[in-house]
């Protein structure tokens, strides 16, 4: 039954989605929505109950009805997502705030014309936030987090790492070894992106479920996804994940030196980054970049490779997809022929007019007339490529 109460805020998934992550602790020490002095600190001192944070936590829904009902200074708000309520506010505060300076301090830019997620969030975003105490129904990520917790029960070294997997790659692979080497889990947080891109996430975690669970020792690494919500995507992308892994039970989190958000730089001839300022309260370890060298003939630093960039072949996810779209098969020294197979499969489906007589005149059978997925023909046709007698 529909409630009958007036003060109704009306918000869209990313900030329900947000709202609850926080209730379920993984922004800890972020507890609540901010009033104006507490949003002053955690935008100027970076401190939020005397901890770090990259910015200030409020919600100041956009639209005409929802500015109407912030306007009444209500002592109890209803938040409505897809006209159900999912959530309530105990009001403590609601203050004017300025949108362009707020999305200044998310992104590091009010710039809307060079950077579309700036726009969109603009968009969003109305004048006036609302304080205090909420809760949220829950939409599963309390499960999630029980689960991880329970398996991290009892281990001492637990490291944590974002990836997209558009797609996984040799690199993450090494990555993701070292990782299991020195520690006794990994958790690899897979980004879950509310507005999904040309690559579902189901393709992809698929990909990166095969990898795991075919060249990776059983029990030393889980996957779990991490909804990227706009607070995700600015200039403290890496301080929200660290937080993020921390609290998840993480005791350290590993990411790329190129990572957007790391702010690499140096200051005395030492290597700093952005933690050096923001004490997050977990190891921060920070990963060389890795390359592919024709005369190594293998995967090697940057760092420690005596050989020149000319030698070296990148690593870009980026890079890499674009050959999948045109509809090449990468070479299996930037990844598995299995996750090219499953890549293609899904970009070009239903490609070959024939594909069974294809299969069987380019792969070696066993003489039995089975049915066979676009996949495996990509598979039979890469061991093809490899074959090196002839050449």
């Amino acid at each position: 039954m529909e409630s009958s109460n007036k003060n109704k805020i009306f918000i869209d998934k990313e900030a329900y989605y947000t709202l609850a992550m926080v209730q379920a602790g993984l922004l800890n020490p972020i507890d609540k929505l901010m009033n104006s002095k507490e949003a002053k600190i955690a935008d100027t001192e970076k401190k939020y109950k005397g901890k770090s944070v990259p910015f200030s936590f409020i919600l100041a829904p956009a639209g005409k009805r929802n500015e109407e009902v912030l306007k009444q200074n209500p002592k109890k708000i209803e938040l409505y997502y897809n006209n159900k309520k999912i959530g309530e506010v105990n009001v403590e505060e609601i203050y004017e705030i300025d949108p362009l300076k707020r999305v200044e301090t998310i992104y590091g830019t009010k710039d809307t014309k060079n950077y579309p997620q700036v726009a969109r969030t603009l968009k969003r975003l109305g004048k006036y936030a609302i304080a205090g105490d909420f809760w949220v129904e829950d939409y599963g990520i309390k499960k999630k987090i029980d689960y991880a917790r329970e398996l991290i029960k009892n281990k001492e070294k637990v490291v944590g790492m974002t990836m997209h997997a558009k797609p996984i790659h040799r690199v993450h692979e090494k990555i993701m070894r070292q990782a299991i080497e020195k520690n006794d889990l990994l958790i690899v947080f897979l980004i879950k992106n509310i507005q999904e891109d040309e690559v579902p996430y189901k393709l992809r975690f698929e990909s990166l479920k095969y990898v795991v669970e075919n060249y990776f020792p059983k029990d030393k690494i889980i996957i779990i996804p991490l909804l990227n919500t706009y607070i995700f995507s600015g200039v403290n992308e890496a301080i929200l994940d660290a937080m993020m892994a921390k609290n998840f039970g993480c005791t350290k989190f590993i990411m790329g030196q190129t990572h957007k958000g790391l702010g690499i730089y140096y200051e005395a001839d030492h290597l700093k980054s952005i933690f050096d300022s923001m004490d997050i309260g977990i190891e921060i370890e920070t990963i060389n970049e890795y390359v592919y060298c024709d005369k190594c003939k293998t995967i090697v630093s940057v760092n420690s490779c005596p050989h020149g960039s000319h030698h070296h072949i990148s690593y870009h996810s980026d890079s890499i997809f674009e050959l999948i779209k045109t509809g090449l098969m990468p070479p299996t020294i930037l990844m598995r022929k299995e996750i090219s197979a499953k890549f293609l499969a899904h970009m070009f489906p239903n490609r070959f007019r024939n594909l069974q007589k294809l299969y069987y005149d380019i792969a070696p059978n066993k003489g039995l007339i089975e049915e066979n997925r676009e996949e495996d023909f990509y598979i039979a046709l890469m061991k093809l490529y490899q074959t090196s007698s002839l050449t």
